[in-house]
């Protein structure tokens, strides 16, 4: 009995201070927060032709285009939480909205670079759609449509060294977007190469400015 009051005794302090530290964690908690990120240089592969609303098409050998959306884009939302994506046989116009991605709640819509029949959508998008922010022009694609008129398919799209400059322009412009919405740390590294925004800026935004960058970087259908 005297040995058991004699560990009781030692024990107790242990255990109030045990106790302060669980109720002190539970007051204040501990959060951790990764380290921003900065845009990488934007870049556009060969034989990709870009909208001026950042949606790109690709031509198959087989005739049909895959579409899907540009660096800048993908960077600027820093991840989609989900896609909506078309039925097989609907019908798709150029510049207007074909797919939705989705952020943190929020919709932004995907204009179709071209005019078509989607003859094929890419399902694995539905179970995870991280192959969109880390491979835009590959994996990360999002469908695939017969154009109406072939030859007229990607006329006025950006295609080779004038995409990337546009694309690098675009990229320079969002800089100076976002440096205007007067939110700490959106633009938040500065390389030899001038300033670059932090990935998932856009997704960072308020209400009206995530309004605002829809209908400035991609609701648009001049070039």
């Amino acid at each position: 009995m005297a040995s058991l009051t004699i560990i009781s005794t030692l024990l107790a302090p242990v255990f109030l201070v045990a106790l302060y530290w669980w109720f002190g964690r539970r007051q204040n908690p501990v959060s951790v927060s990764l380290p921003a990120r900065a845009f990488a240089p934007v870049g556009v592969p060969l034989g990709v032709f870009l909208h001026p609303g950042h949606s790109w098409a690709g031509l198959n050998i087989s005739g049909e285009m895959r579409l899907g959306v540009d660096e800048l884009l993908t960077q600027a939302l820093g991840g989609v939480d989900r896609v909506d994506l078309p039925a097989v046989g609907t019908r798709v116009e150029r510049g207007k909205p074909a797919i939705t991605l989705w952020r943190h709640g929020r919709a932004l819509p995907v204009l179709s670079p071209v005019s078509g029949t989607v003859v094929d959508v890419n399902r694995c998008l539905e179970r995870s759609s991280m192959a969109i922010e880390n491979d835009p022009y590959g994996s990360g694609w999002l469908a695939a449509v017969m154009p109406s008129d072939q030859r007229q398919a990607v006329s006025d799209l950006r295609v080779g060294t004038d995409a990337v400059r546009w694309l690098r322009r675009e990229t320079q412009r969002f800089v100076d977007f976002v440096a205007g919405r007067a939110t700490p740390g959106l633009v938040g590294v500065v390389l030899a190469d001038g300033a670059h925004p932090v990935v998932g800026a856009a997704a960072s935004l308020d209400d009206g400015g995530w309004q605002q960058f829809t209908r400035e970087f991609v609701d648009r259908t001049e070039n």
